[in-house]
Formats: structure tokens, C-alpha cells, sequence
């Protein structure tokens, strides 16, 4: 059960990435898909300046870029929609098999 809310958590947020990728194609006048680096800068820049530093500050410096950062050029929609389809399928409801022979 925790696995499919965990499924439509994803699938929500794909869907509030497609709606800012509408709104983003409506600013601009052309259709592009908005990157996980993009949304977070538009929610809250210094966070992602903050937590960029602390990694590169507290492990290599590699592991923030080109690392982290190759992740979040990633499209939003397309991240959380697979791990939401993934989650989905993997944690369906199956159809309990009876069996022919009880013991």
C-alpha cells in the first residue's frame, strides 16, 4: 500500500511539472520540458546554492558536478512519471490465486 501512494505521489508531481511546463511554453511561445534544476530554482535558487556548496564542500567535488548536476538537467516530467509508473506497477494489486489443492 505504501509503495502505490508512493506511486501517485510521483504521478502528482509529474503532472505539477507538466503544468509548469505549460506555463513556462506559454511565457516563451515555444514547447520545452523544464529540468529538475529549473523548478528547484524557480522554487528556492539559494537552497540549490546552498546544498550545491555543501556537497562539493563536504565530499568531492565531482559528486556535485558533473554528478548531481547532469540529475537535475533531467525533465521533471519525465523523472517522477517513470518512477511513479514504476512504483505503480511494481506494488498493483494482485488477484489472490486460489489453490486448487488445500492442504
Amino acid at each position: 500500500m505504501v509503495g502505490r501512494l508512493l506511486g501517485w505521489v510521483f504521478v502528482a508531481l509529474a503532472l505539477m511539472c507538466l503544468g509548469a511546463d505549460v506555463m513556462a511554453m506559454l511565457e516563451r511561445g515555444a514547447f520545452g520540458l523544464l529540468g529538475l534544476g529549473e523548478l528547484w530554482a524557480a522554487l528556492d535558487a539559494n537552497s540549490m546554492i546552498a546544498i550545491g556548496d555543501a556537497i562539493a564542500g563536504h565530499t568531492f567535488p565531482e559528486v556535485w558536478n558533473p554528478g548531481i548536476t547532469t540529475l537535475l538537467r533531467v525533465p521533471g516530467l519525465v523523472l517522477f512519471g517513470l518512477i511513479g509508473l514504476v512504483l505503480l506497477v511494481a506494488f498493483r494489486k494482485r488477484e489472490r490465486v486460489q489453490r486448487l489443492f488445500t492442504s
